[in-house]
C-alpha cells in the first residue's frame, strides 16, 4: 500500500476521547479526519550476496538513485519557483542524491562486504545520521532528518514501493515525520492540520507549516501509535495538544475557539498596519525573525517593522558548494527587497566546524560542538577566512541597496570583537580600493548569548552601533542545559532569575551608552513575557512573524508602569516557577480588565 499504511489502532478505538501534548509548531485549531502517514513500517532486507553478484546490485541501487532523482525533479516543478526556500531544501535533498557520504558509502558496503542494495544504504544513512547526533544547534541537529528522508525514498524505489503521498482536502496529516517534498505536497492538497511524532520548532515540518500557516503540532512522541485510519482529530496549534475521536462537547468547544481564533486573527491581521503602543503611550518596535527568503512576504502580512535576526546558514546547508561572494549579495538583496524600506539585521555565518564540508576545511572531532570551533571563531580561522571574507564582501555590496545592518554571533569578549571588526574593516579597505559601492555608516552590532559577554555588556557597548540578545543561546550557557536533551530538558526556564538579572545588566549597559537593544531568542515571541521584557527596559523585540499578533496584543493591554512594577517584583524571586506564576498572574489580571470594559 507504499507509505500510506491504513489501519486503525486499538488504543484509538471505543475508548472514548484522547489528548497528547507536543510542541506548538504553527498556531490555529484544525478538526478533521485522520489520514496516516506511517513510513516506519517498511522493513529493510538483509542478505549476503555472492561475489558474482555485486555488479548487478550495484546496478540496481544506481536505477533506483536516479528514479529517487526524477522524483525530486517532479515536486520541484511542482513547487514555484518563487516558494524559492521549499525549493531549495528539495535541491538540497538531490544533492544528497550524489553525495560520497550516503551514496558512495553505500556502494562500498555492497563491494566490500557483500550485502543487498537495501542494507548497503541503511548502514550508511545511520552513519551520517549519527555524525548529524552530535551536533548541539539544535536547528542543525533537525537536518539529520534530510539524509533519512533521502535514504527512504531510494529505499521505497528498491523496493517497488510507492512515495506519493495525496491526502483529500481537509484531512488531519498524522505521521511520524514529514519530509519538506511531503509537507510542500500536503499544503498544495489542502489538508487542514498537521501532527507528528517526532520535529520541533526548526524541523522542516515546523518550518514549512509556519510557511504556509497549517496549523500543525509536533513532538508528540507516540501519537502514531494511538490514531487509526479515519478518526475524528483535533489538532491545537496554539496550546500544542492532539485530540483522538474527541467527545462531541470536545469538537463543539474547540469549533467555536477555531472560530473566535479565525475572527481574532483576522481582526488582528486588520491591525498589523497599527504600532504596538502601550496604554501609556510608549511604542514598542516589533522584528521579524527570519530563517528563510520566502517568510519575508509572512512578515510584511504580519506588520513587522523590520528585521532583527535575518538567519544566514541556508546557504552553507543547501548546496555541496560553499555559496559565493554573488551568492551572499543576491540572497540580501532579495530579502532587502521583500522588506520594502524597513531596516533588515544580517547575522554572519552561524555554523560549527562540523558542518562544514572536508573540502573546504580540516576535519575537527570535537567531543562537545556547543563549546568548540563554531561560528565567529570558526570564521576567523586560517581556513575559513576566505568563506568569512566572500560572505562580508557578499553583505557589504548589498548594503548599498537598502536598509541593512550587520551582526557578529557568539562574541565572547573583547578580543574576539576587535578580531571581527579589524577583519571587516580590512574587507571595507578592499572594497574602497576595488571602487566598489557599500554603506560607509553601515551599523554593526553583536549578539549578546553568552554570559561572558553579557557581565562585560558596559565594555562591548563603547565598540558596537547595538545589541541583540540571543537569550536561546544564553539559556543553554547560563543554566547549562541543551533543551534538546530529554532528560535535562525540563530546566530549561526562559524566566530563570539568572537570565533575567543578565538580559537586565546588558539593557542598563546598552541605556548608558546610548545604543539600541533588542531580543531575538524564542521568548520574545511569547506573549506571557513581554511585559517581563519590557519592564526590564526592552522597547524592540524580535520574534517570528505570526506570533506578532498575540505580542502586540499583550503590549497594548499593559502601561510602562505595571510592567516595571512587575519586572521589580520578578526580579526579587527565586525560582523560576514563581516568575512564571507572576506573569501569569499578571497577563489574567490585564485580560479581566479589558473584558470588563468590553
Amino acid at each position: 500500500m507504499g507509505p500510506m499504511q491504513m489501519s486503525t489502532s486499538p488504543e484509538s478505538s471505543g475508548g472514548g476521547e484522547l489528548r497528547k501534548t507536543g510542541i506548538a509548531a504553527c498556531q490555529g485549531i484544525a478538526i478533521g479526519r485522520a489520514y496516516i502517514v506511517d513510513r516506519r513500517q517498511l522493513k529493510v532486507p538483509k542478505r549476503h550476496i555472492d561475489k558474482d553478484e555485486v555488479e548487478g546490485e550495484i546496478e540496481r541501487f544506481t536505477r533506483a538513485i536516479e528514479a529517487s532523482g526524477r522524483q525530486l525533479e517532479k515536486i520541484k516543478q511542482k513547487i514555484e519557483e518563487r516558494e524559492k526556500d521549499h525549493y531549495a531544501i528539495i535541491t538540497a535533498h538531490q544533492l544528497i542524491l550524489r553525495d560520497d557520504h550516503v551514496i558512495g558509502a553505500a556502494t562500498q558496503h555492497i563491494r566490500e562486504e557483500f550485502i543487498n542494495a537495501e542494507w548497503a544504504l541503511r548502514r550508511s544513512v545511520e552513519q551520517i545520521k549519527s555524525v548529524f547526533d552530535a551536533v548541539e544547534d539544535d536547528y542543525f541537529r533537525e537536518r539529520r532528518s534530510d539524509v533519512d528522508f533521502v535514504g527512504e525514498r531510494v529505499l521505497r524505489n528498491l523496493l517497488g514501493r510507492d512515495s506519493r503521498v495525496t491526502p483529500p482536502p481537509d484531512a488531519i496529516v498524522i505521521a511520524h515525520d514529514l519530509s519538506p517534498a511531503d509537507t510542500a505536497v500536503l499544503y498544495r492538497a489542502a489538508v487542514a492540520g498537521i501532527a507528528t511524532d517526532v520535529g520541533g520548532k526548526t524541523s522542516h515540518t515546523a518550518i514549512i507549516a509556519r510557511g504556509y500557516s497549517t496549523p500543525a503540532v509536533v513532538g508528540t512522541e507516540d501519537l502514531t501509535n494511538h490514531v487509526g485510519r479515519d478518526d475524528l482529530v483535533i489538532v491545537d496549534g496554539t496550546e500544542g495538544v492532539v485530540i483522538i475521536n474527541p467527545d462531541p462537547e470536545t469538537v463543539t468547544q474547540y469549533r467555536e475557539r477555531g472560530r473566535l481564533e479565525i475572527a481574532a486573527g483576522i481582526a488582528r491581521l486588520s491591525r498589523s498596519a497599527e504600532p504596538a503602543v502601550t496604554r501609556d503611550g510608549v511604542q514598542v518596535e516589533l522584528l521579524a525573525n527570519l530563517d528563510h527568503l520566502n517568510e519575508a512576504s509572512v512578515a510584511v502580512s504580519y506588520g513587522a517593522d523590520g528585521v532583527g535576526l535575518c538567519r544566514t546558514e541556508y546557504h552553507f546547508m543547501a548546496s555541496e558548494e560553499l555559496p559565493s561572494e554573488q551568492d551572499h549579495f543576491a540572497y540580501a538583496t532579495d530579502v532587502m527587497k521583500a522588506m520594502g524600506s524597513r531596516p533588515v539585521t544580517f547575522r554572519t555565518l552561524d555554523l560549527g566546524a562540523d558542518k562544514i564540508s572536508e573540502q573546504h576545511m580540516e576535519p575537527h572531532d570535537e567531543a562537545n560542538p556547543a563549546l568548540g570551533l563554531r561560528s565567529l571563531r570558526l570564521c576567523l580561522t586560517d581556513s575559513m577566512r576566505p568563506v568569512f571574507r566572500s560572505q562580508l564582501r557578499g553583505l557589504l555590496r548589498a548594503s548599498a541597496h537598502g536598509q541593512m545592518r550587520l551582526m557578529f554571533p557568539m562574541i565572547s569578549g573583547l578580543e574576539e570583537l576587535r578580531a571581527a571588526k579589524d577583519f571587516l574593516a580590512d574587507v571595507q579597505g578592499e572594497l574602497r580600493s576595488e571602487g566598489v559601492a557599500f554603506d560607509e555608516d553601515l551599523p554593526v552590532g553583536i549578539m549578546i548569548e553568552m554570559p561572558s559577554a553579557a557581565l562585560v555588556a558596559d565594555h562591548l557597548a563603547k565598540y558596537v552601533d547595538f545589541f541583540s540578545i540571543g537569550t536561546n543561546d544564553l539559556i543553554q550557557y547560563t543554566i547549562a542545559v541543551d533543551r534538546m536533551n530529554e532528560l535535562v530538558s525540563y530546566l530549561y526556564a526562559p524566566l530563570h532569575p539568572a537570565l533575567l538579572r543578565l538580559i537586565q545588566s546588558v539593557v542598563v549597559a546598552a541605556k548608558d551608552r546610548g545604543i539600541p537593544v533588542s531580543i531575538c531568542g524564542e521568548m520574545a515571541g511569547d506573549p506571557l513575557v513581554a511585559p517581563v521584557l519590557l519592564g526590564l527596559g526592552l522597547r524592540t523585540l524580535s520574534m517570528h512573524a505570526v506570533a506578532m499578533p498575540d505580542v502586540k496584543d499583550a503590549i497594548c493591554c499593559a502601561r510602562v508602569e505595571d510592567v516595571e512594577a512587575l519586572a521589580k517584583q520578578v526580579l526579587q524571586l527565586e525560582s523560576a516557577t514563581e516568575v512564571r506564576q507572576a506573569a501569569v498572574a499578571f497577563t489574567n489580571e490585564r485580560k479581566l480588565a479589558r473584558e470588563r470594559k468590553q
